[in-house]
């Protein structure tokens, strides 16, 4: 990764946005977060965190982040993250990489009916990234 690259890629420090929910079904493609993917000319690294509510997803995936903060944290029973959140940053082991990690909303989310469509657009996508 270049300078330059390194540079666009910490001017947004933090997760964006990727998918969010817009009513009953209807999914919504944050265009910062677009962006943010254009800008990356070089392979990439996606790491997709999928898993019950109030189960550390999201400490799990700012730990991998090297971060103790980023994706949003709760510290009640209703589940912090909505929509697909995205967190572009440099490998930390591959500096020819870029690694991208999603966090999703969370499986069994009660007050959440859109979770199973947007858990749907990650396991839709399995394939391609497992390759």
């Amino acid at each position: 990764m270049d300078k330059d690259e390194e540079e666009k890629m910490s001017e947004k420090k933090g997760p964006v946005i990727l998918i969010k929910s817009s009513g009953y079904g209807n999914l919504q493609v944050n265009d910062e977060a677009l962006k943010i993917l254009s800008q990356i000319n070089q392979p990439v690294v996606v790491v997709a965190i999928i898993g019950w509510y109030r189960t550390k997803n999201s400490y799990l995936m700012n730990n991998l982040a090297g971060e103790l903060t980023g994706f949003c944290l709760g510290s009640i029973v209703q589940s912090e993250t909505k929509g697909i959140w995205m967190w572009c940053m440099p490998h930390p082991g591959n500096d020819n990489q870029c690694l991208v990690l999603l966090d999703t909303e969370d499986l069994c989310d009660i007050e959440n009916v859109t979770v199973y469509y947007t858990n749907g657009v990650i396991y839709s996508r399995l394939q391609w990234f497992d390759m």
